[in-house]
């Protein structure tokens, strides 16, 4: 009875079969022949045997071919091609992937901004701190501050080894005592953490998402895997006193000095500062009104340091409103504008000719301040940064970047003709966004940073496919914020 029922069932199971033949697995190879084929003799050559057999370059010399491994093995497969006429070589075709290095940072994929300015796939390119000629690359935040305790920056803090003594001594003589992390121009002391209450508000996430040490598994991931972070307090978050112009050009004047002391000695003293971030401004301020402010763009750009600001919050056509330094006619100078997750402007401050071009910073993920209440709370990092001072500091990252990878073509313009690097390294940035609709009219590029497609450009410069000529196309500062 048991050997009935299996032989009435026996042609069911075969009828099930036929019916549902086993899935196409496709393979292919990729095959070179000495001399050019045609598809149509190949197919016959092959008794037709290959799903496909396509042509992969104009010389007729390399083919793809197709088959459906359930039908045709590999070993027959092989032996097809192998004897074909002119036959020379082949491979396995299998497929290629984008690769984007993925860090530990346990916080990486609340990062959104990452993937969408293509940094997770620079830094396959580069994740270093350091130069080729071994020059470590620092990054000055001019900001309210930064605690020094803060988890997510430790050995990503610059140390002015020169005078870190804390002996009471200028030891460096640059005329500024114990400066070992930087300065504090509001408190006139070392204490970069913030002159009250160590708040470090804005400034902790800016630095964070310029810097936050990344691959450390912890909180959130910098745009610059490795980088040295000069903190220099321009204002505090505190109550007074109030910041003025004044204090703006102090506190470029130390990152000039430093970076001086860095090309006088040969890197023994100073910091070879690359670029300054200034997520800070004045709404309905010309040039004319700060001509000594607007001209240092041009002083620190003679030294080599390209500078990174961002535009006004209040979303005015700037030519007329008025912004400053976005107004500054510095070529040594790049203005950023706020941009959203899904590539629409962000509402602030536009214009064709002193804005250049946008980055996200609308509800950036980034570190919180280090202060009693976030410690109790583990709230050392979140979201809701929203405006053009979260923009700024990609910039100035991606400008890092590519100072990390730079070729010796533009080192030896670093070193011999540092106000033309500057220049180079703007058109760098300018001339690799990519191009946005909802953006048009917004800026001079029209654009958003791409920092992969940054340092495409950056390798036809370095290759000489491409040439950089000369680019032709500032009372009381307020923190560009509008997140509190």
């Amino acid at each position: 009875m048991k050997r009935l029922l299996i032989l009435l069932c026996l042609p069911l199971i075969i009828f099930q079969v036929l019916a549902n033949p086993l899935p196409d697995k496709r393979k292919a190879f990729i095959v070179k022949f000495s001399q050019p084929q045609s598809t149509h003799a190949l197919n016959e050559l092959s008794a037709f045997q290959f799903l496909q057999i396509e042509s992969l370059n104009p010389e007729n010399t390399l083919y793809k071919f197709v088959y459906n491994n359930n039908k045709l093995d590999d070993n027959r497969a092989h032996y097809l091609v192998n004897h074909l006429p002119f036959y020379e070589l082949h491979q396995d075709d299998s497929p290629i992937e984008l690769r984007a290095t993925t860090p530990n940072d346990t916080l990486f994929g609340k990062q959104w901004h990452l993937p969408l300015i293509r940094a997770n796939q620079a830094w396959d390119v580069t994740k270093s701190g350091v130069n080729r000629r071994g020059d470590t690359i620092v990054i000055a935040v001019i900001d309210d501050g930064l605690h020094l305790n803060h988890p997510d920056f430790q050995g990503s803090i610059w140390v002015n080894y020169a005078d870190s003594l804390r002996n009471g001594i200028d030891d460096d003589s640059n005329g500024f005592v114990d400066d070992a992390y930087g300065w504090n121009f509001m408190a006139r002391n070392a204490d970069i953490s913030d002159s009250f209450y160590w708040k470090g508000r804005h400034g902790t996430p800016v630095a964070g998402i310029i810097g936050a040490r990344t691959n450390n598994i912890t909180g959130v991931s910098g745009i610059m895997w490795q980088v040295k972070l000069m903190i220099v307090n321009v204002t505090d978050t505190g109550r007074f006193p109030t910041p003025y112009q004044s204090d703006a050009i102090k506190a470029y004047s130390y990152v000039l000095q430093q970076r001086k002391l860095y090309n006088a000695t040969n890197g023994k003293k100073g910091a070879f500062v690359v670029a300054t971030n200034s997520s800070w401004g004045i709404d309905r301020k010309f040039p004319q009104q700060a001509p000594l402010w607007c001209a240092f763009y041009d002083t620190l750009g003679k030294y080599g340091i390209l500078n990174v600001s961002a535009a006004s919050n209040a979303q005015e056509l700037i030519d007329s409103y008025g912004d400053l330094p976005s107004l500054c006619p510095s070529e040594h100078l790049i203005v950023v504008g706020n941009s959203t997750r899904y590539d629409n402007d962000g509402g602030g401050g536009y214009s064709v000719e002193h804005v250049d071009l946008h980055a996200p910073g609308t509800n950036v993920f980034s570190t919180a301040n280090y202060v009693k209440s976030n410690i109790l709370a583990n709230n050392l990092f979140h979201d809701g940064y929203s405006g053009s001072s979260f923009s700024a500091p990609m910039v100035t990252a991606a400008a890092g970047i590519i100072h990390s990878y730079a070729c010796d073509r533009l080192l030896d313009t670093i070193k011999n003709n540092p106000a033309k690097s500057t220049l180079i390294l703007r058109k760098i940035l300018l001339t690799s966004v990519d191009p946005i609709d909802a953006l048009a009219g917004k800026n001079a590029t029209w654009g958003r940073l791409n920092i992969v497609k940054a340092l495409k450009v950056l390798n036809q410069y370095c290759i000489g496919e491409v040439g950089v000529k000369s680019l032709s196309e500032q009372a009381f500062l307020a923190l560009y914020r509008d997140w509190e």
